[in-house]
């Protein structure tokens, strides 16, 4: 429990952390192990001790943590926690998604949820929003697929079974492809996007979804080029943008404190989970994110990397541009605020607009997404 607790706190804030989740059987010390091991995939030579200094004092939090956890299940129960586990927020916006049901299954800080409803908001559709405990998970029990975002679909028919969509860009593409497609049916179009497994470097079998930056049924306002461009950022901010953030909010330890004190108060947890949360995930997540520096190559100044692929995006965007989407955002933008989203009004997004241009284009696409910009 302790273990699975842990981990998921890291995925609640970045999932390429969630990879490497332990199962529950396992120790933290473990953990840490399998994030030394993956991060040797860079140039850089091993540091053993630092390594078993993390070990140790991630074995030593998990002790405390397990103490912890054994007094919160008896105050949970007094708390009613299953009660709240059940909650659902409708956001109601002004587009017809054909009598289309949507529902997220999200962690609030979570980047790519925030990229998924980004997407929704800046065309203005209706959707539910169902907080999920990171801890217990079981408002994704009935999904094999045990990372977030989930998007469940349905149709206006109260009979209609639920269409399941995981991951973020292919619920982005699949369900903009809907948009456009006239009487296309959503489990047809997903059709389009197969589930491929295959081994990565270390033989272990991973799953991806083929095609899934691509929208299918053409684009009539788009020529080539920008269809090209907009596909080449979306997966620049999953596979490149996204690896900066993690190591940027946890970089020191205060920093670590003060975003899971965030967290903790936004996600849904029990008032036990909440303190653990701040102190034992804010202290594991610091360590870890050293590790997710050497992992993605990062600058020993971590700001520095964040700088530098910021301005990359606004070079891509340019002076002549309000977005790359031209006069409106497209797909990369909301991908691109969505991510950036998340860590609004941490340390290191204040830093980041200080320093670099972005300011005035975030600005502008938060109001888009606010608006509904693109149901007008």
């Amino acid at each position: 429990m302790a273990t699975s607790m842990v981990s998921r706190f890291a995925g609640t804030f970045h999932k390429p952390v969630a990879k490497y989740r332990c199962i529950r059987t396992q120790t933290v010390i473990g953990m840490c192990y399998t994030f030394r091991n993956s991060s040797t995939e860079t140039n850089r030579p091993r540091n053993h001790r630092k390594t078993q200094t993390i070990s140790l004092v991630a074995g030593a939090s998990a002790v405390a943590f397990s103490s912890y956890v054994l007094l919160g299940r008896k105050l949970e129960a007094k708390e009613q926690i299953s009660k709240d586990l059940q909650s659902v927020t409708h956001i109601q916006g002004p587009a017809n998604m054909n009598d289309l049901k949507l529902t997220i299954f999200q962690y609030h800080t979570c980047p790519f949820c925030r990229k998924v409803r980004a997407f929704f908001d800046f065309y203005g559709f209706s959707y539910d929003v169902v907080e999920v405990n990171p801890v217990l998970r079981k408002e994704i029990k009935f999904s094999p697929y045990r990372k977030v975002p989930i998007v469940t679909a349905k149709n206006g028919d109260i009979n209609a079974e639920n269409v399941q969509l995981n991951d973020s860009s292919l619920i982005v593409s699949a369900l903009h492809s809907y948009m456009i497609g006239e009487n296309k049916q959503l489990t047809e179009i997903l059709t389009y996007f197969p589930e491929m497994t295959s081994e990565n470097a270390k033989g272990k079998k991973v799953k991806e979804y083929t095609n899934k930056y691509e929208i299918m049924l053409g684009q009539p306002q788009q020529n080539m080029a920008s269809r090209k461009e907009e596909k080449e950022w979306r997966s620049w901010v999953d596979s490149v943008f996204v690896h900066t953030l993690s190591p940027n909010v946890y970089r020191t330890p205060s920093e670590a404190v003060k975003a899971f004190d965030y967290i903790s108060e936004t996600g849904k947890f029990s008032t036990v989970e909440k303190y653990i949360a701040k102190y034992v995930g804010a202290a594991a997540m610091y360590f870890i994110s050293k590790l997710l520096k050497r992992k993605w190559n990062l600058k020993d100044d971590v700001r520095q990397s964040l700088y530098e692929e910021a301005d990359k995006w606004m070079q891509a965007v340019g002076p002549d541009r309000d977005f790359m989407g031209g006069d409106l955002p497209n797909l990369a933008d909301l991908a691109m605020y969505g991510v950036l989203s998340a860590i609004e009004g941490f340390d290191a997004f204040n830093d980041l607009l200080d320093n670099t241009s972005i300011k005035p284009w975030y600005k502008k696409t938060k109001q888009a997404v606010a608006s509904h910009a693109g149901a007008n």
